[in-house]
């Protein structure tokens, strides 16, 4: 009697670790080995990617392949979360003064002996105490005291310290994926008209980015560079100081920015910004390819008191930004065209939503500058002779009038 072949299997794997697709079926499975124990392979009854992510997650907790959170008070955690941010600022990942508002933001929330903290009891929980819902609860009673913009840095902090949490393994990353979702930002209700009204004139820009260079070549700092390329190129901050030598690609005149918001992107390498990157060359002859374009990691300080110095409104790196994009637009260049430029992906919709009143503005600009009939060039009249604004028209019309008469007699 002929054996029979055993059915072959098409399992597919996922990207989630531990997570199989059943081709056959469509089914997804939790296929893992628990130590000390034998493979298991459990079926999450489902076809669905998300529910069977969720299921996998509370499988795993019951087969404690997932460590729960420590019982450790988030003071201890807090501590590891400050050592953390003075390394970061040492391998300049971040700024002193970055360093300073995260400190700031987490005595907002858990106080101080001057500050009403908006968590008061955050400090003394343990860390398996947190919970969806509490930081749920936290974020609105935040929001009522702080601005939004400060709420949302409350909330990045926030989340750092769970990333600290998972790294210490004082919680299991499932754990923390799962209790983040309370950790959303609160939406901003950005003036983008009023904002981009008020910025500088190209004099105004002119003067600011002397006294600019001026205070930087005084403190020795390579501050007037960095206000160069974030003027030049419209980067942000965070893409700016991460551009390398080794992202110029003069040949083919473009410059790469490898870490961005919205992921890389490419630059044009507009005149001025070639005039820069020229000037770096001279600067740094010796430059190796995976050294920074910039060595620098913020202007804001002297940019603050350089704009108090000439007299305009304090500028932060972003306003720069929006000068860029606001000269583009002058220019007469389309949205979806600088949107690409600035690093954005969604054809120029959110180009559109901040600075669309600038085209409109700079479109009834260039109207006015239209002529459609053509008017004829007359002797001024004297010095003591009134005229009127339409007194050539008039003149004109009258001759036109009189040729008319006269062909009647005729």
């Amino acid at each position: 009697m002929k054996q029979a072949t055993p059915r072959k299997q098409n399992w597919k794997i996922t990207k989630i670790p531990n997570l199989y697709l059943l081709g056959e079926s469509g089914t997804y499975y939790l296929r893992i080995k628990p130590k000390n124990g034998k493979r298991q392979r459990i079926s999450l009854q489902t076809t669905d990617f998300m529910v069977a992510r969720e299921r996998m997650r509370q499988h795993m907790l019951k087969l404690n392949a997932v460590k729960p959170a420590s019982d450790e008070t988030i003071s201890a955690l807090i501590e590891k979360y400050i050592t953390d941010l003075a390394r970061r600022v040492q391998i300049n990942e971040i700024t002193a003064s970055n360093r300073l508002y995260k400190l700031e933001c987490l005595d907002q929330v858990g106080g101080t002996k001057t500050i009403k903290g908006t968590w008061p009891t955050f400090r003394s929980l343990k860390i398996s105490d947190l919970s969806e819902k509490l930081f749920e609860n936290w974020i609105a009673t935040h929001s009522q005291k702080y601005s939004a913009t400060r709420t949302n840095g409350a909330v990045t902090m926030m989340r750092e310290l769970l990333r600290i949490a998972v790294k210490e393994k004082l919680m299991a990353r499932e754990v923390m994926e799962d209790i983040a979702h309370g950790l959303k930002y609160v939406s901003v209700d950005y003036d983008y008209k009023r904002m981009t009204l008020s910025l500088p004139s190209r004099e105004e820009v002119a003067k600011l980015r002397l006294e600019v260079y001026r205070r930087c070549k005084h403190k020795g700092t390579m501050g007037g560079y960095l206000f160069d390329l974030l003027l030049c190129s419209g980067m942000r901050i965070d893409t700016a100081r991460n551009v390398l030598w080794e992202d110029v690609h003069k040949d083919k005149g473009i410059l790469f920015a490898g870490k961005a918001k919205t992921g890389s992107y490419t630059i044009p390498l507009f005149p001025d910004l070639l005039e820069l990157i020229e000037r770096l060359e001279k600067a740094f002859p010796d430059h190796k390819p995976k050294d920074k374009l910039v060595p620098g990691v913020s202007i804001q300080s002297v940019l603050t008191s350089s704009c108090k110095a000439v007299g305009i409104r304090h500028l932060s790196n972003h306003d720069l930004r929006h000068i860029f994009a606001t000269r583009c637009m002058e220019r007469g260049i389309d949205v979806s065209v600088f949107s690409r430029w600035m690093g954005h992906k969604d054809g120029g919709r959110t180009a559109m939503l901040i600075y669309g009143h600038l085209r409109q503005a700079h479109s009834l600009e260039e109207a006015a500058k239209m002529r459609f009939i053509e008017r004829p060039v007359t002797t001024p009249p004297k010095s003591d002779e009134p005229r009127h604004p339409f007194s050539a028209d008039q003149a004109l019309i009258d001759a036109e009038d009189e040729k008319l008469k006269q062909l009647k007699r005729g």
